[in-house]
């Protein structure tokens, strides 16, 4: 599906216009697709939707969600939920492709093509159909997002005007730029751009009453002067500069997306010409490569500025980030400009003492040093005489300092004064010096420079180009992986690149040959450089900080990475903090929380390294053992009774996953399983009941592990199972954990195993037998907590029964306990229970306080599986008012959080609809329903429900004969819940 959002917000599927009419609908498409495939945040897309102060945001939010899903029809799917929020697999495909035309303009206008530029302004401005978001303006985000994009409209426009003036089409500009004039009167480029256009079709004293009325309108709406260039430009024109005859434009500017994307979207400044005579290009040549210079818009002009002034300025970035590509450039352009220009490529130079030399006989090729003029047994005076000349203008080019650091200090430290740029890993370290770090590229750039290298321009669909983010995304960004990456297109399409790509080292070792000797033709190759440079206990801490998955913090680090001895734990953060500083490790800090992370890239380098070194199976051995300690010394205090201590654990989520994903079929495996033991607290409070159950699946038959720990292992699983829906398995594991259990005299274990069975029993409807179990389970137990949680289910199982009272007892009991003990989770599921069994007496307004209770401990634990079941309680209890609509939006709001067709949330949809009359709709949710082969409580609440379908479709005597089936069914479960069964007594009824 296509949205568009330059105009009018209109969807596309196939050709055919998809309509969303409610604008909170469309602005949640909007946002979604804005967001590129991103998920949003449940309150940051709140807040863009509504602004920061609202009731209840996150509620709301689902269920205008789930309105967009329902008028979206067989095209829900293209809106999904993660765990990071909300996320659409569509994009805003015409803002896609103005971005697109847009970095050809940028592209053309840095070679002075500007025809191209015209061309492709043309292109960009041919795709708005009116103002951006012109039907959401009335929606927070739509008002920034439609004005950013109006305004880059308009500095498109600018751009294009300028090419067409520059190809000498003055008169034909001059009527168009009036106009825009008119309606932007404070807009200083536009109007000096009109003056210079103007003073070209020989009316000097127009452009020069455009300026001055530009001068009055800035002092009379705003109180300012106009400025500097502006003023130049006015003389000028007095003057008759000649210059301003030819290209006063300078071609160094850029314009490109208006969203998340300087290199290409910086706001346009006055451009005019300055008073200075037309430079003349430097004589000495800069080599730069022959393709074109992509993206790095933001830093090249930021640089620009920097260097005009003198001073030293080191630009610091990982192996491949794209120093050297910048430095030439900057040096090209500056050449070309007049101003002396000196590039020394240090990257061949095998010794500290070649430094001089090199440089020496670069001034000396470059015309500011003659044959003889720097001693060569003392060349540090001369090359300082030499920067000197010219009125001390010249520009100083340092590139790949990295490994000759001494050297090239002592050299800039002397040439204090001059104007000085030095690429390298890690910064100088001397006084004055102006660090400028290099990062990845932003995701438009990094996608359009792959494009032009793999030279697709035009043939991408939008498949491939969401397999282009994912290439470019696991090269991090950064400008030498993506164009190495491209490069391999001449024999993998990009979808087998792909579905190749993981593998970023080995696949990326090939590629073009450049002039730098190869060291920058591979990935492979420019990370080597950078090890090369490391001293043996650098290397060794890189190579083993490739075990962790998403960074570490420090104290981690020293637990893992020091296994054999060869290190000791003090040797850690001098080494990280040299990584650091060489900017092989990047540095995430949270608070007072620092984190050590390895860019993908580097880290499949460092562990390449590692399986070289024979590290491998050590250091996972090590990583698994510290995400076993982690886990049991953050659950110790509470057993994750507080939101904090779940989050705890969740913040290094990453490394326990790949702890426990590389356990299996190895010796690894017994602490693997254990490690999963210990996170089903954890897991619980989330409700990932399927991640737990896949773990346990691929570990409990791989681990040797002692008879308790087993049992203990199997009933967790045998949980988690059960909760996704499979009570058969659920049954089968919990049976095996009885059978250990039995013989071990372990209280503790027998209650744990009780406890699970007694779940299962509720969950396939065996309801006298689950409260014998439950009560037995309660009174035996040997503490308050195991007690509270035998109460809990007990609750469940009695109001399932159909005494809401004596249900009520018990999970008052459990709660009081969990208060006492601050266990929010327990307190999250106990007052969600409470709130259906206030219900079930008939107690509203309690239930739903109870209920708006329980959502603020499931908030802070992000359990969604709470959150949908206290939205069926608010519906249940609107449907008891008659407030059918808005029982529908509860439904609908935890109908979006389940995971397949057999929850409640679908067949309490479906009675809502009956109440409304909407009998067809809520046929096709029961039949979806009962098509997904559900199982206990919730198939016979559906088949409740479909008896009041049958009486709503006419069909009395299949109501009769399926109201005695049902009631069969009922009798032989022992199910009595009110909120069903009184679909039997009155089919018909909405309350």
């Amino acid at each position: 599906m296509d949205v568009l959002v330059l105009g009018p917000v209109q969807a596309w599927s196939d050709g055919v216009a998809v309509t969303v009419d409610r604008p909170l609908e469309r602005a949640v498409l909007v946002r979604l697709a804005l967001a590129n495939r991103v998920p949003v945040p449940d309150g940051r897309l709140a807040e863009d939707l509504w602004g920061a102060e609202v009731e209840r945001p996150v509620q709301r939010l689902r269920v205008v969600v789930s309105r967009l899903r329902a008028a979206l029809g067989p095209l829900a799917d293209v809106i999904g939920r993660t765990p990071a929020g909300y996320q659409a697999t569509v994009s805003a495909t015409d803002l896609l492709a103005a971005e697109a035309a847009a970095q050809r303009l940028h592209t053309a206008r840095r070679a002075g093509d500007f025809g191209a530029v015209a061309a492709a302004a043309r292109e960009a401005l041919a795709l708005w159909r009116g103002h951006a978001l012109a039907d959401l303006r009335t929606i927070p985000f739509a008002v920034a997002e439609g004005e950013r994009l109006d305004d880059w409209r308009l500095s498109l426009t600018v751009a294009g005007l300028e090419a067409n003036l520059e190809l000498g089409a003055a008169g034909e500009v001059v009527t168009e730029l009036t106009g825009l004039v008119a309606r932007h009167p404070l807009h200083e480029p536009l109007s000096c751009l009109l003056a210079l256009a103007l003073y070209r079709t020989g009316r000097q004293a127009d452009a020069l009453e455009r300026l001055a009325r530009l001068r009055r309108a800035l002092s009379e709406e705003l109180g300012v002067d106009p400025s500097p260039d502006t003023s130049k430009l006015e003389l000028r024109i007095l003057d008759h500069d000649p210059a301003l005859r030819a290209s006063a434009l300078p071609v160094a500017a850029t314009v490109g997306s208006p969203a998340a994307n300087p290199d290409v979207a910086p706001e346009i400044a006055p451009t005019e010409p300055t008073m200075e005579p037309e430079p003349r290009p430097w004589p000495a040549p800069v080599v730069v490569p022959m393709t074109s210079f992509v993206g790095r818009g933001r830093e090249f002009a930021t640089l620009t500025t920097r260097l005009a002034e003198p001073g030293l300025t080191t630009v610091v970035g990982v192996a491949g980030s794209g120093k050297s590509r910048l430095a030439a450039e900057l040096a090209r352009s500056i050449g070309q400009a007049g101003r002396p220009v000196v590039l020394v490529e240090l990257a061949p130079l095998g010794r500290a003492e070649d430094v001089l030399p090199a440089v020496a006989a670069a001034l000396e090729a470059g015309g500011l040093a003659t044959d003889g003029s720097i001693d060569p047994n003392g060349p540090l005076p001369g090359i300082i005489a030499a920067l000197d000349g010219d009125g001390g203008r010249a520009l100083l080019v340092l590139d790949n300092a990295e490994h000759v650091l001494r050297s090239v200090a002592e050299l800039v430290t002397a040439a204090n004064g001059f104007s000085v740029l030095v690429t390298s890993q890690q910064p100088l370290g001397v006084p004055g010096e102006s660090v400028y770090p290099l990062g990845p590229l932003d995701r438009s750039v990094g996608v359009a420079l792959f494009i032009e290298r793999a030279g697709l321009h035009g043939l991408v669909t939008a498949t491939e180009r969401d397999e282009l983010v994912t290439i470019c995304a696991a090269v991090d960004w950064l400008p030498l992986g993506i164009e190495l990456a491209a490069g391999l297109t001449r024999t993998l399409t990009i979808s087998q690149l792909a579905q190749r790509i993981d593998d970023r080292v080995r696949l990326l070792v090939g590629g073009a040959r450049g002039a730098a000797g190869g060291r920058h033709t591979s990935l492979r190759v420019a990370l080597d450089w950078s090890h090369e440079l490391l001293a043996d206990r650098e290397r060794a801490v890189l190579r083993r900080l490739g075990v962790f998955a998403g960074g570490c913090t420090l104290e981690a680090a020293e637990a893992v990475v020091v296994p054999d001895g060869d290190l000791e734990p003090g040797d850690v953060a001098p080494a990280v903090a040299d990584l650091v500083n060489r900017n092989l490790v990047t540095v995430q800090t949270d608070g007072a929380t620092r984190r050590f992370v390895l860019l993908e890239t580097v880290r499949d380098y460092a562990l390449a390294r590692l399986t070289e070194a024979n590290e491998v199976e050590e250091l996972r051995a090590g990583h698994l053992r510290w995400c076993l300690h982690l886990v049991r010394t953050i659950g110790a205090p509470d057993d994750f009774a507080a939101a904090e201590s779940v989050a705890a654990v969740f913040v290094e989520w990453p490394n326990i996953l790949a702890a426990l994903e590389r356990a299996p079929g190895t010796s690894r495996a017994t602490d693997g399983l254990r490690l999963a033991v210990e996170m089903h607290v954890p897991w619980l409070a989330r409700a990932w009941f399927r991640e737990a159950q896949r773990h346990y699946a691929a570990l409990t038959d791989a681990a040797d592990i002692a008879a308790h720990e087993l049992a203990q292992a199997l009933s967790h699983y045998g949980f988690h199972t059960l909760m996704t829906g499979d009570l058969e398995a659920a049954a089968v594991q919990l049976a095996k954990a009885g059978e250990l259990a039995a013989p071990l005299d372990d209280p503790e274990l027998a209650q744990t195993v009780r406890y699970y069975q007694g779940i299962v029993d509720i969950e396939r409807c065996r309801l006298p037998e689950a409260v014998e179990r439950l009560r037995e389970g309660e009174r035996l137990a040997v503490r308050d907590t195991q007690g509270s949680s035998f109460a809990d289910a007990l609750g469940t199982a009695l109001l399932y029964s159909g005494d809401p009272a004596e249900a009520l007892a018990a999970y008052t009991r459990s709660c009081a306990v969990d208060a006492a003990h601050e266990d929010e989770h327990g307190l999250s599921r106990g007052l969600s229970n409470q709130a259906k069994a206030l219900l079930g007496l008939g107690r509203v307004e309690e239930a739903l306080a109870t209920a708006e209770e329980s959502d603020r401990y499931a908030r802070r634990l992000d359990d969604r599986q709470i959150l949908p079941l206290n939205d069926l309680t608010r519906a249940a209890a609107a449907l008891a008012a008659g407030s059918l609509d808005a029982a529908e939006s509860y439904c609908r709001a935890a109908l979006g959080h389940e995971e397949d067709a057999t929850g409640l949330a679908r067949i309490d949809l479906a009675d809502v609809l009956l109440a409304k009359g909407e009998t067809a709709a809520a046929r096709q949710l029961l039949d979806e329903f009962f098509a997904a082969a559900p199982g206990g409580v919730p198939l016979l609440a559906a088949r409740a429900v479909s008896v009041a379908l049958r009486h709503a479709e006419g069909d009395a005597d299949g109501a009769r004969a399926l109201l005695e089936q049902v009631r069969a069914e009922f009798a032989a479960a022992g199910f009595g819940w009110h909120r069903y069964t009184d679909r039997l007594v009155t089919p018909g009824r909405t309350a």
